[in-house]
């Protein structure tokens, strides 16, 4: 079992990498970096261990931890993944104080009047997450924290280079209107197009990029 303090600062650059705070590839210095958490540095080893696991960083050997860059066949599994817990949560859930409080910081956002491309960003990232609390499985919720965070990996730097978010934006804006409305059955009967139109935006950037290192 993870000790508290590890566990904390797990859930801290968990919490960073979902929010875009932390750049795929970037190191993340030990000594620096326990300080800043308040943490041994015995635990945020432990955490890295644990993130390790998650797919979120990397350990290189004699040159530190980094953290991931998803490549294309990870998004595939992220993307099974979601559409098995996303699709089951709006089947079998409800909307509950969790999924409502998490989906309303959602709308907020998506209804501002020029919402900046980080808070549309913010707004997906919060609204899937929301998806998942209609399951009222904090189990459920802990998986797709950290799968939610990979997928935001794989997304930058595409919120700057493709407009990802503002193509979904209207429809995220729709999504959050019918679940805080109770509709899940309206969500479930389009979220599965939902995600296969998003999955092939990411892997189509996945392999332009590739393209382009390769020429």
């Amino acid at each position: 079992m993870t000790a508290p303090a590890a566990q904390g600062a797990a859930d801290a650059l968990r919490r960073r990498i979902g929010e875009a705070r932390l750049q795929p590839g970037e190191r993340l210095g030990e000594v620096a970096l326990a300080a800043e958490l308040g943490v041994s540095r015995n635990s945020l080893r432990e955490a890295f261990s644990e993130l390790a696991v998650e797919g979120l960083v990397v350990r290189r050997p004699h040159r530190g931890v980094f953290v991931a860059a998803p490549g294309a066949e990870d998004v595939r599994g992220l993307y099974r993944t979601r559409r098995v817990i996303q699709l089951g949560a709006l089947q079998h859930g409800w909307l509950t104080p969790a999924a409502e409080e998490r989906i309303g910081r959602s709308a907020e956002l998506l209804g501002r009047p020029e919402p900046a491309v980080r808070e549309l960003g913010d707004a997906n990232h919060l609204l899937h997450l929301g998806i998942v609390d209609l399951a009222a499985s904090p189990d459920l919720s802990r998986v797709m924290s950290s799968v939610l965070a990979r997928v935001r990996l794989s997304f930058l730097p595409l919120d700057l280079e493709t407009g990802l978010h503002q193509a979904f934006a209207e429809r995220n804006r729709w999504i959050a209107g019918r679940l805080l409305a109770g509709d899940l059955d309206a969500v479930h009967a389009m979220l599965e197009g939902y995600l296969d139109e998003a999955e092939a935006f990411v892997l189509r950037h996945l392999d332009g990029a590739a393209h382009g290192l390769r020429g």
